[in-house]
């Protein structure tokens, strides 16, 4: 008889009757699962320190030591070890933002027993192969952000070192030893294997920084996909990926899982180039889509927000991602000598939500070299 392994979880949170209920709901979703608790990161250290752990399910909010400081902690001493990370000042919205961004350690209170367990399961079954790593600093930020936390996060990786500054959960500003402002958080971003320290104070006294956190994480995920591929191609390859064809560029996008079909268009719906898949994707569909981002466009410049330039509609069964690439002045309208295209992707599934905003907006601007007015 083949005796099943016990699995050791750590439970992090000041509220003593939600662990306890914890350790006993989880225990009999599965008797192989061990529960230890703490009540703050002080305790969760200890704890680590002394004992095998499996996997550490915390919440942010905490006296003594709150969850990002043990989350940073980890990062530096523990940097493999599994983390789910709990919060009760999420929306539907932010889980499904923070998906799409690949990151799938956050658990919005309270909390399903049932989901949780799976979850858990699933994690650790993952781990055990080792595609499952610990906190990461996409991760980090995004919380940081979402629980509107004021702190100063210095982040290091092969022997590189970086600062990033929020004022309640804003990005105001970034320094590396080479740039500031939004060029050092995109550099900063970029880094693997990142440990990471926290201060409880903001060292920065104006915002340097426009763009959102979540631009530049998608911003930072494109960069370095790129320099993957040339690092896997090579400078030359590089240079024939940039004369390939409209075509040969559309078909790196019908690599992605659960292509439906990809449309390049004019501002006007004009159609200029076309890859199909059998997912149901047409020219029509793409022109209607095409009209769903130009009305985004007008309303975001109305609101003063700005020229739009994304879409993503979410379906029942498909997924609709439309980016604009304009070199122009006029957000809506084409200008000579100036490349200004609609690319639409359509998706069958949400597993590669992440990569293909990536990937689209990588490929856009190497479109726009084709259909230059």
């Amino acid at each position: 008889m083949v005796m099943a392994m016990t699995l050791t979880v750590l439970a992090v949170d000041d509220e003593k009757t939600f662990t306890a209920s914890l350790a006993v709901g989880l225990r009999s979703f599965d008797s192989n699962l061990q529960v230890l608790t703490a009540d703050n990161g002080l305790e969760a250290i200890r704890v680590l320190e002394s004992k095998q752990v499996d996997l550490v399910l915390t919440d942010v909010r905490m006296p003594q030591m709150d969850g990002f400081e043990l989350l940073a902690h980890m990062s530096r001493h523990f940097p493999s070890l599994p983390v789910l990370v709990m919060t009760a000042f999420g929306t539907p919205e932010i889980e499904k933002q923070l998906a799409g961004l690949g990151v799938n350690q956050y658990i919005e209170k309270p909390v399903d027993l049932q989901a949780l367990a799976t979850r858990i399961m699933s994690v650790l079954a993952n781990g055990a192969s080792g595609n499952v790593r610990g906190i990461t600093l996409p991760t980090f930020v995004q919380m940081i952000e979402i629980e509107k936390k004021t702190c100063t996060v210095t982040v290091t990786a092969a022997g590189q070192m970086g600062r990033l500054y929020f004022d309640r959960g804003v990005l105001l500003d970034a320094m590396t030893e080479n740039a500031r402002g939004e060029e050092a958080a995109l550099t900063i971003l970029t880094w693997n294997g990142a440990a990471i320290q926290i201060q409880g104070d903001c060292r920065a006294t104006e915002r340097l920084i426009g763009a959102d956190l979540g631009r530049l994480l998608l911003e930072s995920f494109r960069r370095e996909d790129e320099r993957r591929r040339i690092r896997s191609e090579g400078p030359a390859n590089e240079k024939e990926r940039d004369n390939m064809s409209s075509q040969e560029k559309l078909k790196e996008l019908a690599s992605i899982s659960g292509f439906a079909g990809v449309g390049v268009y004019t501002p006007g719906g004009e159609t200029l180039d076309l890859l199909i898949s059998d997912g149901g994707f047409t020219k029509d569909i793409g022109v209607l889509a095409n009209n769903v981002l130009m009305n985004a466009q007008k309303a975001s410049l109305e609101m003063g927000a700005g020229r739009g330039q994304f879409v993503h509609v979410e379906g029942e069964k498909a997924h609709v991602l439309a980016r604009c690439c304009n070199e122009g002045t006029d957000p809506l309208k084409s200008q000579p000598g100036k490349a200004h295209i609609h690319v639409v992707l359509a998706l069958r599934s949400d597993e590669s939500i992440g990569l293909a905003k990536m990937r689209l907006n990588s490929i856009s601007v190497r479109l726009a070299e084709d259909f230059r007015m």
